[in-house]
């Protein structure tokens, strides 16, 4: 799973848009602020228009009250009267009687651009006493409010700079922080693909970065062991076929030299170990088969005693070589699973359990149903596994101490915990001196 490890490096094949994570922020960050721009444009310009509508309301109404001040003659009320604009006021009859630009020579001008205008009626005590008429005026001709207006501008313009440039150093720093964890993890992703898996990923950043980081270092780790399982299972199994291969190439070598004597024993030795070869192979091809991910199950109802009595009649020979007796316990009519694999994994148990067990002693097989699971026990009585061993009995091609010379690939028990776990179930391993050895395979006793 190395660098040189051709299946480890696959195609990577990019669909991205073209942007890394920073621009994008950062664009989100500016369009945001541009479209926070345009929502107080348009709130200004509305209180724009209302403090216009407003103050030309204030403006018409100073104007009243100046026209009926003078029409009516109050001079108190006249005092306290004031319109800074152009206004021009008319008897009941029409005639001009004042106006705030003199009566001069402004009065035929006046009176041209007046009479262009609307004039407005002026009531005192329900009474029409004139008319009064004003200029063309704008919001922003008047002085005060223009220094406003001013004002206002120079106000506007610096707080959109200093806004603008807060905003991009805000939008930078924070499409950086967000972005750098992503790109932390984007470099441990290609030097994983690169086959470098050493390196640890600390996560860091926002809560759904760091479940990705650690989901990434949860592969990684599991990525490890896989390479070191590997590495270890592929010294373990050519050194076993190593073994059997020198074996039989001395005593080849030594028949076809003279040295030794083509004997019936010597050949069955080379037999055994050729068979020794054979089964190794066989199992291993098994388990890579099991393995693959395109391995299916073949589900369908198992009657249970033809099950058991299958087995019992496979086992027949070996169990009358050491005068054993299997004892068979059947607690259920049928289940469900694929046949064949678990015949193989049942077969398995046996087989060990008949190699391991005391001469002359028994064997049990039990199916039985307890609760929502389907539980398959063999058990024997023989030489009890040291329970620092148990935890590796199911690992590949582990052969405890006890088992070393004795015949088996070594893959056996691995091969029973991948069926089980194909079926959704699990094994586990009990061993004591007093109780003897039990295997228990448990999976759904509805198996999908």
């Amino acid at each position: 799973m190395g660098r040189d490890c051709p299946w480890f490096r696959l195609p990577l094949r990019r669909k991205g848009t073209g942007m890394t994570l920073v621009k994008k922020t950062f664009l989100v960050f500016v369009s945001a602020f541009i479209i926070q721009l345009a929502v107080i444009a348009v709130l200004l310009g509305f209180g724009f228009r209302q403090s216009e509508n407003q103050w030309r309301q204030v403006r018409f109404q100073q104007a009243r009250e100046m026209a009926a001040s003078v029409l009516s003659g109050d001079t108190v009320r006249l005092e306290s009267a004031s319109y800074g604009g152009q206004i021009a006021i008319y008897d009941a009859n029409g005639q001009l009687v004042s106006t705030n630009r003199g009566m001069g020579g402004m009065r035929g001008s006046m009176s041209r651009i007046l009479s262009m205008a609307t004039m407005h009626p002026v009531y005192v005590d329900n009474n029409l006493v004139g008319y009064y008429s004003t200029g063309e005026e704008s919001f922003g001709e008047d002085s005060a409010n223009k220094a406003l207006l001013e004002s206002m501008a120079w106000v506007f313009i610096a707080s959109l700079i200093l806004s603008l440039g807060i905003s991009l150093l805000a939008a930078l720093y924070f499409s950086k922080k967000v972005s750098s964890p992503a790109d932390r993890m984007s470099v441990h992703l290609h030097n994983m693909t690169e086959g470098n898996i050493t390196d640890p990923i600390v996560p860091h950043g926002s809560d759904e970065l760091v479940r990705i980081a650690e989901s990434i270092e949860s592969l990684r780790v599991r990525l490890l062991h896989e390479r070191t399982v590997r590495a270890q299972w592929s010294q373990d199994l050519a050194h076993d076929l190593r073994t059997p291969v020198a074996s039989v190439k001395a005593q080849l070598e030594g028949m076809a030299d003279g040295v030794l004597a083509p004997t019936s024993e010597r050949f069955e030795r080379t037999g055994r170990e050729l068979k020794r070869m054979e089964s190794l192979i066989d199992d291993l091809e098994t388990l890579i088969r099991l393995e693959s991910p395109e391995t299916k199950l073949n589900v369908a109802a198992i009657d249970a005693d033809s099950f058991a009595n299958e087995l019992t009649e496979r086992f027949e020979a070996q169990l009358m070589h050491k005068s054993l007796r299997l004892n068979k316990t059947v607690g259920v009519e049928s289940f469900m699973g694929d046949s064949f694999l678990l015949s193989r994994a049942v077969s398995n148990l046996l087989s060990n359990a008949i190699r391991y067990g005391d001469e002359g002693g028994q064997v049990d097989l039990a199916i039985q149903k307890e609760g929502g699971r389907l539980r398959i026990r063999v058990h024997n009585m023989g030489k009890p596994i040291p329970p620092s061993e148990i935890p590796k009995v199911f690992e590949r091609l582990y052969r405890g101490e006890f088992a070393r010379t004795s015949p088996g690939s070594g893959l056996g028990l691995t091969i029973v915990d991948r069926i089980a776990t194909l079926h959704g179930g699990s094994v586990m391993l009990e061993s004591t001196a007093e109780t003897g050895t039990t295997v228990t395979l448990s999976i759904p006793a509805s198996t999908v």
